[in-house]
């Protein structure tokens, strides 16, 4: 996969070598601007008359569509790229959402309710701010956040904890790193799941068991942040009125959706009782993904060197591969989570078929896998023996 832009020669139609290259790869990370910048500049110029509101979806679906078509990246990040340049981006991301936060206020409380049509305007456009402000705020938001409550200097933790507070999320730094990351795969981790568990219960024991690991390690910081969340809320009250609030804490709660959507297929069936339990992530090598998620995609790397900066983690060779980039994945398991365990379950039985096949085991082996597999398409809904014929496809989101 390349994102290089080159000059052709126009005799030979030949690109030229990659020292010749207008821009390096790794400035496709300034892919995640996309989605805060399209999103400031829709509020700042709202809001907008009739159907033009529903252009402004546009930026999303080309995202979704880049994200499920596009190209692959799985070259490492060298290290003469300026780490100034991704710092950068860490720091217009959180300026881009200070603006946007203050911009949604704006121009929803200009939003007119006088008469059918313009009932009909300002409902536009909150369908809108749903679909675009909500991702940005999945992807451009909590992504970011994630990287730099990692990060060891308190300045930039202390970034991070801001960013998750404007999605009223500040107790996913306590409970990611003391319970995730701490207790991974296991009963006590609350962002992995076994493959018998759909994506609403998932959500819900998510949620709540993110909360007690907060409490009870940390009550002071949980309280803190809380504190800092209630000011917000009444700050933003007083200034742009209820259906500002309102609409700042929905769409803060889409974008909680879609994070633990990505919490839900990245480490699917890899509990600490599976037989897949040394593998800590399933594997993404979307382009798109890579650079909107600020290299999230890396997932596994990134459990095994939690303190490292995004740019040095690294693509784990073999283990689970997703079909997606993360984008289309959140949208499949979001409203079809049936039909993903369904393919994941497959999946994860085709390549332990391919990796042992039976010839290579003894036949109490052998049966104790098939008793595993069936006991797990059980759960899922799945009927008959695995194999490749029983290979199910993934619906397309």
């Amino acid at each position: 996969m390349s994102i290089i832009l080159t000059r052709k020669n126009p005799l030979t139609g030949l690109s030229p070598s990659p020292s010749r290259a207008i821009l390096p790869w790794w400035t496709g990370f300034s892919l995640s601007l996309v989605l805060p910048v399209s999103t400031l500049i829709y509020l700042a110029t709202g809001p907008h008359a009739g159907f033009s509101a529903l252009n402004w979806t546009l930026p999303v679906l080309l995202m979704i569509a880049a994200d499920r078509w596009g190209p692959t990246e799985n070259r490492p990040v060298p290290h003469a790229a300026p780490r100034a340049f991704f710092d950068g981006l860490l720091c217009c991301l959180f300026l881009l959402q200070v603006a946007n936060v203050l911009a949604m206020g704006w121009m929803v409380s200009r939003l007119p309710w006088t008469g059918g049509e313009t009932l009909a305007t300002s409902l536009l456009n909150l369908v809108v701010l749903r679909i675009l402000c909500g991702t940005n705020a999945c992807c451009s938001v909590i992504a970011p956040a994630h990287e730099l409550i990692h990060r060891r200097s308190r300045w930039q933790r202390r970034i991070g904890r801001l960013m998750l507070m404007s999605v009223f999320y500040d107790h996913f730094f306590v409970s990611h790193r003391l319970g995730h990351h701490a207790q991974l795969g296991t009963a006590g981790d609350p962002s992995s799941c076994s493959v018998d568990e759909g994506y609403r219960a998932f959500f819900w024991r998510s949620l709540g068991g993110q909360w007690r690991i907060a409490w009870r390690s940390q009550p002071r910081t949980l309280l803190i942040g809380l504190g800092v969340e209630l000011l917000l809320i009444g700050l933003y009250l007083m200034a742009f009125g209820g259906l500002a609030l309102f609409a700042w804490i929905y769409v803060s709660w889409v974008a909680v959706r879609l994070l633990e959507a990505v919490n839900y297929f990245q480490h699917f069936g890899l509990t600490s009782d599976s037989d897949r339990s040394g593998e800590m992530a399933w594997h993404c090598n979307s382009a798109v993904s890579l650079f909107m998620f600020l290299g999230l995609t890396r997932h596994a790397d990134h459990h095994r060197r939690p303190g490292v900066a995004f740019t040095e983690l690294n693509e784990v060779a073999g283990g689970l591969q997703l079909p997606f980039g993360y984008l289309v994945m959140a949208i499949w398991v979001k409203n079809a989570s049936g039909s993903f365990r369904r393919w994941a379950v497959n999946e994860m039985s085709r390549k332990a078929e391919a990796v042992r096949p039976c010839t290579e085991v003894t036949k109490a082996e052998a049966l104790r896998s098939r008793g595993l597999l069936v006991h797990a398409q059980a759960a899922v809904g799945l009927s008959g023996q695995p194999g490749a014929g029983n290979r199910c496809q993934p619906e397309q989101p």
